[in-house]
């Protein structure tokens, strides 16, 4: 594969990011959720039964743990988690979502939807499950290479 096919996707990539993290940002704000938060809500909802460490939080989001624990803290704070001291070790503190965690991430994907729908105007649904295939197989590779 040639470095300038590959600088140019890379360059693609990295402009896209910045206006979808952009638009996302948007999206988020009237909902007082960043995009750093609306990950870290997504991460922990994927379970919703289990419970996480803080630094757990930040390697799988790749957020830093200040950010993470800030943003526990603040979800804390609107009922969306709880917080246990681990018995056998009174330094680790897990996070548990509660009930309103999933029903505050329906209801703000609900709300962005619509407008978030628009960044895909015509595309076919074949032509979007192949990006989502492609885009799969990057974070992969990215996954890998942490």
């Amino acid at each position: 594969m040639s470095p300038q096919l590959i600088g140019q996707t890379a360059t693609w990539l990295s402009i896209v990011n910045q206006l979808f993290e952009t638009r996302m940002s948007q999206l988020l704000a009237p909902h007082d959720l960043t995009n750093g938060q609306f990950g870290i809500l997504h991460h922990i909802m994927r379970d919703p039964e289990k419970s996480y460490r803080i630094s757990d939080i930040a390697r799988a989001v790749e957020v830093g743990q200040p950010a993470v624990t800030k943003a526990i803290a603040k979800f804390e704070v609107r009922g969306m988690v709880t917080l246990k001291s681990d018995p056998k070790d009174r330094r680790v503190t897990t996070v548990h979502p509660t009930a309103l965690a999933g029903q505050v991430l329906m209801e703000t994907r609900q709300a962005i939807w619509p407008k978030l729908s628009e960044v895909f105007d015509g595309f076919e649904p074949p032509e979007l499950e192949n990006l989502t295939g492609q885009l799969k197989r990057i974070a992969a590779n990215l996954d890998e290479t942490r």
